[in-house]
């Protein structure tokens, strides 16, 4: 039977356990309550960070830029020459060959002349009879006119008929047609003749300008004449200069003007940066599969032939340049936040972060590169303007 001491002590003990777990609950009620807390917390900041963006900037800079046009093209000859034989031959022999530098009258080939020397010959003999026929029809007419005279004489004393007399007139004229006839038929033989002797004279083919053999299409033995189209040679005038042809579309040659500074590479040294100068802009359109271009002679020194005719190389010809301007990227002007109403579009402008808003501030614009536009005025160099929404 339980004391009334221990009866107290047990009503102490479970008072005890009481506020313990009393405890406890408060604890996981206070944990409970922070965690919900630092969540709601986590969840106002990540909304605002969703619903406030991000601006990408970009600096207004300070430097150069330049307009190019990017056209390719190929290295031509500034002259070059297809020579071919004036008269029908046989390659006899060939003078020079392949990179053989060469002066105007120099010996490129030489024909057969045996054909050329008959053909000559033939035109002497020609000459020399039509001179004997010219001489025989002034005998003629010498005869005719004697003749003539004294039939005019036995005219006078009426010992001859009119029939008789006219007949003598009518001989005389006869022999002086005949006579320049013969005269014709000599000139005709003469100027055959001159014409075999230039020919035999053209049995040798010749350089028509001092240059470079850049081209042979002949072998000895080879049949030739001026009724064959394809050259025997081709001649290129000096290759230390030469021309790079480039076509230009229709909408970009007003833009290209004679004496444009132009940089180009060829396939053959891509990293090597070569330079020349517009000189000549054709107005002869080339037309191919519908598109229009035009050709942009641009000039080369290749003073140390390292460059060729016939090269690739792609062209970046200089159509505008500003000096130590203040530029901004494209993007800027482009630029136009999603909240924004009442924006005057008519008028460039660019935005700049003002207090964490985007603010307009108008620009006047110069020449772009396609990158970055000069600003004529507007912001400062260095000062950041707004290119883009960035992520969150």
């Amino acid at each position: 039977m339980l004391q009334k001491a221990d009866v107290a002590e047990v009503l102490a003990a479970e008072a005890r356990r009481g506020q313990s777990r009393r405890a406890v609950r408060i604890v996981i009620t206070a944990v409970v309550v922070v965690l919900c807390l630092a969540g709601l917390i986590w969840a106002w900041f990540a909304w605002r960070a969703v619903s406030v963006p991000s601006y990408v900037t970009d600096p207004v800079t300070r430097g150069d830029i330049v307009v190019t046009l990017v056209e390719t093209g190929s290295l031509e000859a500034t002259q070059s020459i297809p020579v071919a034989s004036l008269v029908n031959g046989t390659v006899a022999s060939i003078e020079v060959d392949f990179n053989d530098t060469v002066t105007k009258g120099q010996v490129l080939a030489r024909l057969a002349p045996e054909d050329l020397a008959v053909g000559q010959r033939r035109a002497e003999a020609a000459v020399e009879a039509a001179a004997a026929n010219r001489d025989a029809a002034k005998a003629t007419v010498a005869d005719a006119q004697s003749a003539l005279r004294r039939a005019e004489e036995l005219d006078k004393s009426n010992l001859i008929s009119p029939r008789d007399l006219e007949l003598a007139e009518s001989q005389y004229l006869r022999a002086q047609a005949g006579l320049a006839a013969a005269d014709a038929q000599l000139r005709a033989a003469r100027v055959d003749l001159d014409s075999a002797k230039a020919n035999l004279a053209k049995a040798d083919i010749v350089a028509p300008i001092d240059g470079i053999v850049l081209d042979m299409d002949v072998v000895a033995g080879q049949q030739v004449g001026p009724a064959l189209l394809a050259p025997l040679f081709t001649i290129a005038s000096d290759l230390a200069k030469l021309d790079l042809e480039v076509g230009v579309d229709e909408a970009d040659v007003p833009l290209v003007a004679v004496g444009d500074r132009v940089t180009f590479t060829v396939e053959a040294t891509p990293d090597h940066e070569l330079h020349g100068s517009v000189r000549q802009v054709r107005s002869g359109p080339k037309i191919s599969e519908g598109v229009t271009s035009y050709v942009a002679v641009i000039a080369v020194d290749n003073a140390d032939l390292v460059l060729k005719p016939g090269m690739t190389a792609t062209a970046s010809i200089i159509t505008d340049e500003a000096k130590d301007v203040l530029s901004v990227a494209n993007p800027a002007l482009r630029f136009v936040p999603s909240d924004v109403e009442g924006d005057d579009t008519e008028v460039p402008g660019v935005y700049v972060l003002k207090d964490g808003v985007p603010t307009r501030i108008p620009v006047e614009t110069g020449i772009s590169d396609g990158q970055r536009t000069q600003l004529l005025s507007g912001p400062e160099a260095g000062e950041l303007v707004i290119t883009g929404i960035g992520g969150p």
